[in-house]
């Protein structure tokens, strides 16, 4: 019964980036150069059965040559089945032009599961029948699996399940509408392995033997809220109760978020030195910059940050609690002699506990603010 997944979904193939438009053609290639990714590594492990479980494009309406490029790709896998399954952005329905388009240009060796029915895979030489559920629409608030209680099967074969959609406690999904699971209901079907799609973080992080519900999250992280590298599962089955489970890092490029609290010249050149790293040169990376200092050194922060843009991929750096020194020179040299916004800002500068300085920043920009508008 040994036979050997790669477990991977949501890949989110011609999702558009149009609110990253200097680096818009980068992130929409990199999706498919992940597939490839993917398909390679699969390869070199030599294994049995690729799985995509939903969301393998971004919506029902991609383009016929992007269709064909995911096609091609699935094609270079060397096992002995591609199993696509439709999940609620690539939803099926009887007149999807999606895939039709895609059966047509597909081989014999990858297997779209449109139906929700029990595929027995060995016509394929895989001891193994699949319980597919795909999605029919973008939302849901059942699930598909309903119909697998009615058709249990009795059988020495594996017996995987396939879906897309919610799971209770790991996915946000709030008002329940996106095909909502819980673990107690796969579990209660009975089927030896769960194949799930749509939430876009790995699930569980550290698998065991036990496990028996996987999430792979995305292979090619695609935003902010997407914290890890990219990732896919490789899980090979010795018999129902055997499993070996692997981890796999996937991503080309990484979206990372970093709050730097910049005191002197010191941390900006630390800041620098570590940003401008080969390590970074595919991140898209939000820098939250706050601090405040000198006046030559709040241009030396800013020009430290155009050496940072030029060596990652994309970089969107918030400097609106980056603040020059309020000093006494500051200011007298602002401030008309013993006029009420300087005699306040002074007797601010006095004090030294840091409540007193928020007080003095927030004081010295409304006051500038007030003084602009008039």
């Amino acid at each position: 019964m040994s036979i050997k997944i790669f477990h991977t979904a949501d890949l989110h193939l011609g999702m558009r980036f149009a609110g990253y438009p200097e680096i818009q053609n980068e992130l929409i290639n990199a999706r498919y150069e992940t597939l490839e990714k993917t398909v390679a590594i699969a390869n070199k492990e030599e294994c049995d059965l690729f799985v995509i479980a939903g969301d393998l494009f971004d919506r029902v309406t991609v383009k016929a040559k992007e269709i064909s490029r995911a096609v091609k790709i699935l094609n270079e896998f060397n096992g002995e089945l591609v199993i696509v399954l439709p999940g609620n952005h690539d939803y099926y329905t009887s007149d999807s032009s999606l895939w039709e388009n895609f059966s047509q240009l597909a081989g014999d060796r990858i297997l779209v599961l449109k139906e929700p029915k029990i595929y027995d895979l060995s016509n394929y030489h895989l001891d193994a029948v699949v319980f597919g559920c795909p999605c029919s629409s973008k939302h849901s608030a059942e699930n598909m699996l309903g119909w697998i209680r009615n058709n249990s099967i009795n059988s020495d074969l594996l017996k995987i399940g396939i879906a897309h959609g919610s799971l209770e406690g790991v996915s946000p999904d709030f008002d329940k509408t996106y095909y909502p699971m819980t673990n107690k209901e796969l579990e209660s079907t009975g089927l030896d392995l769960w194949l799930l799609g749509h939430t876009h973080l790995p699930w569980p992080e550290r698998p065991d033997g036990k496990s028996r519900v996987f999430i792979p999250g995305t292979p090619e992280p695609d935003g902010f809220d997407c914290k890890h590298e990219g990732s896919a599962y490789i899980i090979k089955i010795e018999s129902p109760s055997k499993r070996k489970v692997q981890r796999i890092v996937t991503g080309k490029y990484r979206f990372l978020i970093k709050q730097i609290m910049l005191h002197n010249e010191d941390s900006i050149k630390r800041m620098e030195d570590e940003y401008c790293k080969e390590d970074y040169q595919n991140t898209i990376l939000r820098l939250i910059l706050k601090g405040r200092f000198k006046k030559e050194d709040l241009t030396k922060a800013k020009e430290a940050t155009k050496s940072i843009e030029e060596k990652v991929l994309y970089l969107e750096a918030i400097q609106d609690e980056l603040n020059e020194e309020i000093t006494s020179e500051l200011v007298n040299s602002e401030f008309t002699q013993d006029s009420f916004p300087h005699q306040l800002l002074l007797s601010l500068l006095k004090e030294e506990e840091d409540v007193s300085n928020k007080a003095l920043q927030k004081a010295y920009d409304m006051i500038r603010e007030i003084k602009n508008e008039n």
